[in-house]
């Protein structure tokens, strides 16, 4: 009996929920909605939801991975190696010096890699190209600030020493 009067009690809790949004939607005081969000309130959206901090991070770790593909292709080495030696606390950069491999090429074959998704995103109509150009205009900057600077560590405070 508790767990039927539970879910009656969140049922009834989530109607009222969705119709106070309604309503507060109803009476909003622009003239016109706004399509898109604005950005503050989608990332507040994203810190506080559990949902979508998920999805960030299952994002993150999808293009991780791939860039990793790509890194292990420049450098020469396996994927098993490259994990064991970021997570020793050692660079992109690091890895590819000790494996006597400019860190521009790794620099270079990433920024190609994320091109040539970026323009299958574009012919398959998931982003605009004006949004594409944007995005590879900051492309070589943001890549070689990662290969330079970033390893797990730095992205989990909590597992630093």
């Amino acid at each position: 009996m508790k767990f039927r009067t539970a879910i009656a009690t969140a049922t009834t809790a989530a109607v009222l929920a969705t119709s106070g949004v309604a309503l507060a939607g109803a009476t909003g005081s622009s003239s016109s909605p706004s399509p898109n969000p604005p950005i503050a309130a989608t990332a507040a959206a994203r810190d506080t939801n559990p949902v979508l901090r998920h999805r960030a991070r299952v994002h993150l770790r999808r293009l991780l991975r791939g860039a990793a593909g790509v890194v292990t292709k420049a450098i020469g080495i396996d994927r098993p190696t490259l994990r064991q030696e970021l997570r020793s606390g050692k660079t992109i950069a690091d890895i590819a010096g000790d494996h006597n491999v400019d860190p521009q090429t790794v620099a270079d074959a990433l920024v190609a890699a994320a091109t040539k998704r970026l323009d299958a995103a574009v012919t398959a109509g998931r982003i605009t190209s004006e949004r594409a150009s944007k995005i590879e205009q900051r492309l070589p900057d943001r890549i070689t600030k990662l290969v330079n600077t970033w390893h797990p560590r730095r992205c989990h405070p909590d597992t630093a020493t």
